[in-house]
């Protein structure tokens, strides 16, 4: 029996295929049948996205999920309803779990939870050394043929030059992405915010810039060495987005690069107080380097936007400064979150925010998604652009509540999200 979806009277907005306009979507057996004016057929549910922008499901290139092992901080679960109630539909799980995900075991274990879970699509990733130590390698072509996106050590850098050129060539060799999180640990140091004045008055040991700017540029010398697919993880300084600019433009077409909305919206200053839920890697970083960050944006330098979803439980955070985990909750706001720091702000359109966060981070992992292509999966967020809101950690899906958004106003809100043609967010319900 055929299961069909009306979806009537919205904005679609789909970059993909140049869509911007109000029209109808047909959705038949989880896949798009149809994109027009006044759709007329029967259908055995129908929602009416009159004033909404209708869009291709979000994706997520970088989310903690932390299952197996630190359920206690977040499962597959839980991220995957807090996704949703961001509009989210495709996430792709990074590998520091407990035991680390540098086997086919791990792999395996997180396609077969997440198929169990049945809410959003999760592609899990690998890491990139085993243990994340840095010294040798995963096992990356198994990992990869049980299912694994991408390899990535990220959380920590590969330190060893010699080892990271070997890692290269051996993704190339398999074919499979290499994500890197980019920091000299000899710069970074005892660190825990960003170098500058802001530091200098809290009197917290600093950051400097310059520990992401060698490595991103380490990075990419390898890359175009290797010739392997490299996609750069969280990027947040001037120095960074200036070196991607250069390979760019100098035709390196294998090298990608994102930035977690918080590097695009918050600076340094969210540190005063000693607020520990604005302690993150990298650190939040001083009024120009996010200026610089924007122009990346604008200027096409920068290929996607993410969370960096990284959910702690309070106790990790409630210490000194110094001593709390780094890392924020990002997956019910990333989206209002553009809209309100970018869009609204009159720095890029909402058609470009939106590429940023489907079918470009759908082309760097390779995966048909993120289009309303016809016979494309019918992966569909619908938002109301007119709602503002106010943050609230502890009311969210995530099962942490460390959201550095916490107690701010956005613009824009999730109101109904579906994953191969079925509704399973709605009105701030999980429905399946």
């Amino acid at each position: 029996m055929t299961n069909t979806l009306l979806i009537k009277n919205g904005h679609v907005i789909d970059p993909a295929n140049g869509i911007d306009s109000v029209m109808d979507v047909y959705v038949a057996d989880g896949k798009i049948e149809n994109l027009g004016k006044n759709i007329s057929k029967e259908a055995d549910q129908t929602i009416d996205a009159k004033g909404l922008v209708v869009t291709p499901g979000l994706i997520d290139l970088q989310v903690h999920v932390r299952e197996p092992g630190r359920e206690d901080k977040e499962t597959i679960e839980t991220a995957s309803m807090a996704a949703l109630a961001g509009g989210i539909t495709s996430i792709v799980a990074m590998p520091n779990t407990a035991p680390i995900a540098d086997d086919q075991t791990v792999i395996e274990f997180v396609i077969k939870r997440a198929k169990e879970v049945n809410l959003v699509n999760v592609y899990p990733s690998g890491a990139t050394t085993k243990g994340q130590h840095g010294k040798s390698l995963s096992e990356i072509n198994e990992m990869k043929h049980s299912g694994a996106v991408a390899i990535t050590d990220d959380g920590v850098d590969v330190q060893d030059e010699n080892v990271l050129r070997r890692a290269m060539e051996y993704a190339k060799t398999c074919d499979i992405l290499l994500m890197s999180h980019c920091e000299t640990d000899t710069l970074t140091g005892k660190g825990v915010m960003h170098e500058g004045w802001v530091s200098t008055q809290l009197g917290l040991p600093g950051i400097p810039a310059a520990s992401e700017d060698l490595a991103v540029q380490k990075n990419i010398i390898l890359a175009c060495m290797t010739g392997a697919r490299l996609h750069l993880l969280h990027n947040s300084s001037i120095g960074a987005v200036d070196a991607i600019r250069t390979a760019k433009k100098n035709g390196h077409k294998n090298i990608t690069a994102e930035v977690s909305v918080q590097h695009f919206s918050l600076t340094d200053e969210e540190c005063f107080g000693y607020n520990t839920n604005a302690k993150m890697y990298p650190p939040l970083r001083s009024k120009r380097h996010v200026e610089a960050i924007i122009e990346g944006i604008k200027d096409g330098t920068i290929d996607a936007f993410t969370t960096d979803h990284a959910p702690h439980i309070e106790p990790d955070k409630l210490l000194p400064f110094q001593d709390a985990a780094f890392g924020s909750i990002g997956l019910e706001t990333s989206f209002a979150v553009m809209n309100t720091y970018l869009v609204e702000a009159g720095h890029i359109d909402l058609s470009t925010g939106i590429s940023k966060m489907t079918h470009e981070p759908a082309k760097i992992i390779r995966k048909d998604k993120g289009t309303l292509s016809v016979g494309a999966d019918a992966d569909i967020a619908i938002f109301d652009m007119n709602k503002e809101w106010v943050v609230s950690g502890k009311d969210g899906f995530s099962k942490s509540h460390n959201c550095i958004f916490d107690g701010k106003k956005l613009k824009g809100k999730a109101i109904h999200t579906i994953v191969d043609g079925t509704v399973k967010y709605s009105n701030g319900k999980i429905t399946q």
